[in-house]
């Protein structure tokens, strides 16, 4: 039965995307409704999109209107904005919100056994695990209503990614798939900037190992058209907060936020514990009223340099904050049991589903998926632990984990029976 229902699906690969995509947005609109009381949300991306819609601004991201802003990346909150436009700010806006988080996660999941074959995976592998994340809302609440771009930035990675494993693969380094590589670069750090690390990893990667004239020019061509298309967002940025800074400028905020005298590794305890109160400029008043008076991008200046303070007055702090932050990230939050053991459970077998990817999959896998793995989490560490961050790359883990359980257990499923599955399709 269990081999028939993979066979049936390897035959009918739009019929499982669809299943997936079912399955996870039954799920979640359940818990949807059932918790539609909690899904009104503050925070800097829904407080962009108002202003957006009230004044025409991107602004005011903090608790008080600060003005012009480079906070967040503009993708989400002009999606938002959308949104409230259409059908206001109240519980008709906010449950479309939801909707349209639901949809991005169920069309992330339901990818996977896509995703599974573009890089050679067994596509049973990413359909077992497409399925798995469906059924398991694992992120809990981030998967109905407190996501911000996260499963969008998830899909447009994956998109480079095969674009990139099949160049690799095919070793042709025309000038025009660098140039396509380098637009989609662009568009995707407009939706999610975390992932320009990913950029740099399998560029510098690339270049290091190859040590060819062909690697080189690959790395300065795709920087150049990624730049780019990024260049009217950097120039607004520029003139709007008059100053350089790339598509986000709130990392001294972050940083500072998460490495101070009581600071906690994870979000979810700095949110109750009352030494956090009065330090961030989105539920501080008077941090707010700094941003303002001082710019944005000053008050993050003023805020890293506090940051590097703090770290050279108590460097062991810092360091044990650090592995906090990287044992939340690959094992989950330390406050909720379950996601805990579950996140746990998929992140080591994905971990241990490298070692058999080169023999499985292929060496340019491999070292694609050792080199996300790198570079994607390295700020992660820096600052404070949210479930939602790890979005980005957990199709990779569960796709690494997917091929190990699979590669265990397909040999010991009996045989097809191929007259017992012509007559269930037929």
């Amino acid at each position: 039965m269990v081999r028939r229902t993979f066979a049936y699906f390897n035959d009918h690969r739009t019929a499982a995307f669809f299943v997936i995509f079912a399955l996870s947005f039954a799920i979640r609109f359940t818990l949807l409704i059932h918790y539609r009381g909690d899904i009104t949300t503050v925070g800097e991306a829904p407080r962009i999109a108002m202003a957006l819609v009230t004044k025409g601004e991107f602004a005011d991201p903090y608790i008080v209107p600060t003005g012009p802003t480079a906070h967040t990346t503009p993708f989400f909150p002009f999606v938002l904005a959308a949104v409230y436009k259409i059908f206001g700010p109240g519980f008709a806006g906010q449950f479309v919100r939801c909707l349209i988080i639901i949809t991005g996660y169920s069309a992330l999941y339901a990818l996977y056994p896509t995703f599974a074959a573009a890089f050679g995976f067994p596509f049973e592998a990413g359909l077992l695990t497409g399925f798995l994340s469906a059924l398991l809302p694992a992120k809990r609440s981030f998967e109905v209503f407190r996501a911000w771009e996260e499963p969008w930035v998830a899909m447009s990675l994956g998109l480079i990614l095969i674009l990139t494993f099949r160049r690799y693969r095919s070793g042709d380094r025309d000038l025009k798939g660098a140039i396509i590589l380098g637009l989609c670069w662009g568009a995707a750090l407009y939706i999610g900037f975390a992932i320009a690390a990913v950029l740099a990893g399998l560029l510098l990667v690339d270049v290091v190992s190859h040590r060819s004239v062909g690697a080189l020019r690959d790395a300065v061509v795709i920087v150049l058209i990624a730049f780019g298309v990024m260049s009217p967002w950097l120039l607004r940025n520029h003139e709007q907060l008059h100053g350089w800074t790339l598509m986000r400028d709130n990392l001294g905020l972050e940083l500072r936020f998460s490495n101070r005298d009581y600071a906690h590794a994870a979000a979810e305890r700095n949110a109750a514990d009352p030494h956090s109160d009065g330090l961030h400029p989105s539920f501080s008043v008077s941090e707010a009223e700094r941003v303002k008076a001082m710019g944005e991008l000053e008050y993050n200046r003023s805020e890293l340099h506090l940051t590097e303070d703090w770290i050279e007055r108590d460097p062991e702090d810092f360091a044990r904050l650090t592995a906090e932050r990287i044992g939340y990230f690959w094992l989950g939050p330390m406050e909720h049991k379950f996601e805990l053991l579950f996140t746990s459970f998929y992140t080591l077998l994905g971990l241990a589903g490298l070692a058999m990817m080169r023999q499985r999959v292929g060496e340019i896998q491999f070292r694609m998926w050792c080199t996300v793995f790198f570079f994607y989490p390295l700020l992660y560490y820096c600052v404070q632990y949210i479930p939602r961050y790890r979005v980005s790359i957990d199709w990779m883990i569960w796709l690494s984990a997917g091929l190990l359980v699979w590669s265990l257990f397909e040999n010991k499923l009996p045989a097809r029976d191929e007259r017992a599955y012509a007559r269930a399709i037929s």
